[in-house]
């Protein structure tokens, strides 16, 4: 072989090299990601259970199950069949269990960090069989996805009463199109309605694929959020539009197929706003955490992650309970 034909070989051999390393470095990263890294994140992104929703954004792998692990809690998470953590529902109302409290709620009534027969709403089971306590908490959601989740499960969950945890991070995340680095429907403001944008919810093919390219795009979305202005006033008219259409959903106006009217709504959070909002608004009642939780400060949070603790959700179903006993038996 010429000096001129070896050279040729090694020019090729070296470009073919090249080509392949770009080929398989990315599929390298991202089988080391999954491997890695994808039992720490949370209920809001990790990929093993968490799949996209054309009308929420998000939602649970139904009969999913994984484990997660961090400096500050070992916990599994079991999926039950309808998509929700906890043990299976009934698929209908039971003549025994005659009550039906439904949850809502992003992170915290999830029960991120505890095991979920010690969040509030299986305390709440646990205090009462004579309930039925449906969690259909979603980690992330904020209150318009919330929502749209009771409009999608109303008619076929038929509760008698409806639990919604609102937290502070629900103002800007109901303003957004894109949370956690995942896109999301929201409600703007069209006249005096609210008008539904961003459905059916975007899910390209890369995000479809790639678990490290929906963590680039996690990471570019908390840098942007940082930097985000706020308007305060324009997200709290939003957020309190909001549950107004919750009081609507809940009375029966809102939809066709209507099984009960009037649904009473307890609304759990630590904000004057939504404590006023309750005091207007005919049916609807609110649970103020400050109060509760303060009496538990230190104990009642996990410190580096901030979400209840055990005691944090004992705390708040101590709280939670007379209410809903109120809602339910007045009688009692």
């Amino acid at each position: 072989m010429s000096t001129n034909d070896e050279r040729s070989s090694r020019l090729r051999r070296r470009i073919t090299a090249i080509v392949l390393g770009f080929l398989f470095a990315p599929l390298a990263a991202e089988l080391a990601y999954r491997v890695t890294r994808a039992s720490t994140l949370s209920p809001t992104t990790n990929p093993r259970y968490v799949v996209h929703d054309d009308e929420l954004g998000w939602r649970y792998e139904p009969n999913a199950r994984e484990r997660h692990t961090s400096a500050e809690f070992d916990v599994e998470i079991a999926i039950n069949s309808d998509g929700f953590r906890g043990p299976e529902w009934p698929p209908e109302k039971s003549g025994k269990r005659g009550k039906r409290v439904l949850v809502l709620g992003d992170s915290y009534a999830f029960g991120w960090g505890v095991r979920f027969e010690d969040t509030f709403a299986a305390r709440l089971q646990s205090a009462h069989p004579e309930w039925e306590v449906l969690d259909a908490a979603v980690s992330g959601y904020a209150t318009d996805q919330e929502l749209l989740l009771l409009r999608r499960m109303r008619a076929r969950v038929d509760p008698d009463v409806v639990v919604c945890v609102f937290c502070a991070n629900d103002l800007a995340e109901a303003s957004s199109d894109v949370v956690y680095g995942k896109s999301k429907p929201r409600f703007v403001e069209s006249g005096v309605e609210l008008e539904l944008v961003g459905a059916p919810v975007p899910n390209p093919w890369l995000e479809q694929t790639s678990a490290l390219w929906r963590a680039w795009k996690k990471s570019r979305w908390e840098r942007a959020e940082n930097a985000r202005p706020r308007d305060l006033e324009g997200e709290w008219r939003l957020v309190l539009a909001l549950f107004a259409k919750f009081t609507d959903e809940l009375a029966g106006s809102a939809t066709t197929d209507v099984r009960r009217a009037n649904v009473p709504l307890v609304i759990v959070s630590s904000e004057d706003r939504l404590a006023r909002f309750a005091k207007g608004s005919p049916g609807v009642r609110h649970l103020d955490l400050r109060p509760v939780l303060g009496a538990g400060a230190g104990s009642a949070s996990v410190p580096l992650d901030g979400h209840w603790k055990a005691r944090g959700h004992e705390l708040v179903v101590r709280a939670l309970e007379p209410a809903l006993v109120e809602v339910l038996d007045p009688r009692r």
